[in-house]
């Protein structure tokens, strides 16, 4: 029998026992009290260590639930500290190529602009040497001229 039982027997003892005739008083068997008494004594310590037993569990899921819970912080707050390294990273790759990005523009138009005036520069002496040409052609068709 637990405690509760043996408590409910006690209950039962005094209810069922016999009544002093105008009091509130009754008369019951000591040595069945007692003998109840004594197995509640008995069985106490059972009950202590166990609601001790259920405490101290209770105390270690507790603690284990929360170093799980801490646990699981700390990933999260790692994953969270990758994605925003991850993110600065990219950040700075991708100012990095808008920078490589600009100088190879800035590069292209250097590189057309001396294009352009290199060609221009031949053009120009080609002219030069097509007018020189043009001025002996000239010349020559007036001593041709001249001969008749």
């Amino acid at each position: 029998m637990d405690i509760l039982n043996l408590l409910e027997r006690i209950e039962d003892i005094i209810e069922e026992a016999s009544k002093f005739p105008l009091s509130n008083k009754v008369m019951i068997d000591k040595d069945e009290i007692l003998e109840v008494i004594n197995e509640i004594r008995l069985k106490l310590p059972d009950e202590i260590n166990r609601a001790s037993w259920v405490a101290k569990e209770r105390q270690r899921i507790l603690n284990e639930a929360q170093s799980e819970a801490d646990e699981l912080i700390e990933k999260v707050q790692d994953q969270q500290r990758y994605l925003i390294e991850d993110n600065e990273i990219t950040k700075q790759a991708q100012k990095h190529a808008n920078q490589i990005i600009q100088e190879a523009e800035r590069k292209a138009n250097e590189m057309k602009f001396g294009a352009y005036s290199y060609s221009d520069e031949i053009l120009s002496k080609l002219q030069e040497k097509i007018g020189e040409i043009n001025n002996i052609i000239e010349q020559n068709r007036e001593v041709l001229k001249n001969m008749e």
